[in-house]
């Protein structure tokens, strides 16, 4: 892939995350400091250490996606999401879409904050 496209995504990943800080100031407790931790969390292990990140999703989640959308609009809707609940960008989607959920922490989160169960878990 270009650099051109990593910059994109890059700066695609900047603005969704400003924008659910934006979203986040206005319900500001515990449960929100949870999923902004992990939020944060998830995104330093994505792009700080990607490879290292995606070589334990890959030896270590099971299971597959049951397109229960938990994930794309736990805090808010994905911008991406058409009316038919598609991803409108699928196969140019951020990294963290690809990669995600990178931990049980991710799917607790999930869990927490929607009553959809997410197909995958980890061994």
């Amino acid at each position: 892939m270009s650099n051109k496209y990593h910059f994109t995504n890059l700066r695609l990943e900047i603005v969704n995350f400003l924008v659910f800080l934006k979203a986040v100031s206005k319900f500001w407790d515990k449960s929100m400091r949870m999923i902004v931790w992990g939020t944060l969390t998830r995104q330093i292990k994505v792009y700080l250490f990607k490879r290292k990140t995606i070589k334990y999703v890959e030896k270590h989640r099971k299971g597959s996606c049951v397109n229960c959308l938990a994930c794309c609009q736990y805090i808010r809707r994905c911008p991406y999401l058409t009316n038919g609940n598609k991803c409108a960008i699928y196969e140019k989607r951020h990294l963290i879409c690809r990669v995600y959920p990178i931990s049980n922490y991710d799917i607790q989160l999930v869990s927490k904050v929607s009553d959809k169960n997410c197909g995958y878990y980890f061994d």
